[in-house]
């Protein structure tokens, strides 16, 4: 094991990669409180680029905070395999990043970019209504009054500050996400806090036999810059997409802007052929479905305790492809009482992201549900040979199961469901 307090760089982020770069034969690299002798008070690691993981490579974090610079437009660590440039990222093997004591990735006190590639980047970008009504120029002058103000008006955009850059990409893309993988089998990400990211916490792609776990998320889709709410989209907590499967995700707890968890195995079968570390795409890896998986299968989803902004606690998200073999069990959403948040499990989809397949989801077991959102478990899709069991749904304007579909369910057993008066 090597101590990146042992090594040199004109940055932190060059001492980072150089120790990992030096790694021992047993490729663990340990990552304690800052010691250096440029900034010696500060303590905190600060990152201007991703901390870029090669295969057979351990980072143990042990009560430190890694914080990304108002400069840094990157993830905090990403596979290496992956990035700019790299159209088809190969398989590597055997990535772990564990913490210890208190671990905290933070983000950018100023942020050049946040959320997902469909969001348009503003500065300022404001998240409440008033202040949208002041200074929105997206919106016509006629809907500059708070009840005017929809949905898509406070949504569409997102706080950064390479907005109106003519030489930056003005929407967000993979680059703001927390911890990034692709095409890594055999891997773990444990014990660590996640503060304010810039998009997901973490996301998978075409991952395999790994864990998530203890993970705390602290998001709420906004965040005050310069004495104002900003608004910061697209703050889920872990993303598992295409490809992904024989993962377990539990002990998660924390808040998000976003979904805390959700499952998407979306595949536009007509959209054009995108190659991998495009700036257009909030996927690192390509999509040619010809050379890569489509479906997730094989995922154990438990003990989770956490609350959604506005979106799920847990959510399965197919389009033209299926997700099967999949368990959670014990969730307890702990949104306030009256939050108007979307929900506690949403499996499938209304048609927005592609056609849910009438078989899209199968072999389901859903276990241990406490709800405590505006609705429960809504089943937006195709769901067979599942189980449903021991719910309570605290919310008595709405169903403890809502099916949206005619044949919606099909051989699916449901018991132990109960809704409080």
């Amino acid at each position: 094991m090597i101590n990146v307090n042992a090594f040199s760089g004109t940055n932190d982020h060059e001492i980072i990669q150089n120790a990992i770069n030096n790694r021992d034969a047993d490729g663990i690299v340990m990552i304690g409180p800052r010691e250096c002798n440029i900034e010696p008070e500060r303590k905190t690691w600060l990152l201007d680029q991703a901390i870029l993981l090669p295969e057979n490579t351990t980072v143990i974090l042990q009560n430190c905070t890694l914080k990304l610079s108002d400069r840094c437009r990157d993830n905090f660590f990403r596979s290496a395999n992956s990035g700019i440039g790299i159209e088809f990222p190969e398989k590597i093997y055997n990535i772990h990043i564990k913490g210890e004591g208190l671990c905290v990735l933070e983000g950018a006190d100023h942020p050049r970019a946040t959320g997902d590639s469909s969001k348009a980047l503003h500065a300022p970008c404001p998240h409440l209504p008033e202040d949208i009504c002041r200074i929105a120029d997206w919106i016509p002058e006629e809907r500059r009054t708070p009840e005017k103000i929809d949905f898509w008006d406070i949504h569409n955009h997102s706080y950064g500050t390479d907005a109106g850059n003519p030489a930056q990409s003005q929407y967000g893309d993979w680059r703001g996400i927390g911890i990034l993988l692709a095409n890594v089998e055999d891997f773990s990400i444990s014990n660590l806090r996640i503060v304010k990211s810039h998009g997901w916490g973490i996301s998978l792609e075409a991952c395999a036999n790994g864990r998530v776990e203890k993970i705390d998320f602290d998001a709420c889709m906004y965040k005050e810059i310069d004495g104002m709410l900003m608004n910061m989209e697209n703050q889920d907590g872990i993303d598992i997409r295409n490809g992904c499967h024989h993962i377990i995700i539990s002990d998660i707890t924390g808040h998000t802007g976003d979904d805390v968890i959700a499952l998407t195995a979306i595949a536009d079968l007509e959209r054009g052929y995108i190659p991998g570390g495009s700036m257009k795409s909030t996927h690192v890896m390509h999509n040619d479905w010809t050379r890569r998986e489509k479906d997730i299968h094989d995922i154990i989803i438990r003990n989770v305790i956490a609350s959604s902004y506005l979106c799920w606690i847990v959510r399965l998200l197919p389009a033209m492809t299926h997700i099967y073999n999949i368990v959670i069990d014990g969730i307890i959403d702990t949104a306030p009482d009256c939050h108007s948040n979307c929900g506690t499990l949403l499996l499938g989809d209304g048609g927005v992201y592609g056609e849910n397949l009438l078989d899209s989801m199968r072999n389901v077991t859903i276990s241990n549900v406490i709800c405590n959102s505006q609705t429960a478990i809504t089943i937006a899709g195709f769901m067979t040979d599942s189980v449903i069991t021991n719910v309570v749904n605290k919310n008595p304007d709405c169903p403890a199961i809502k099916v949206s579909r005619e044949n919606g369910l099909k051989q699916v057993v449901t018991s132990n469901i109960i809704t409080k008066a």
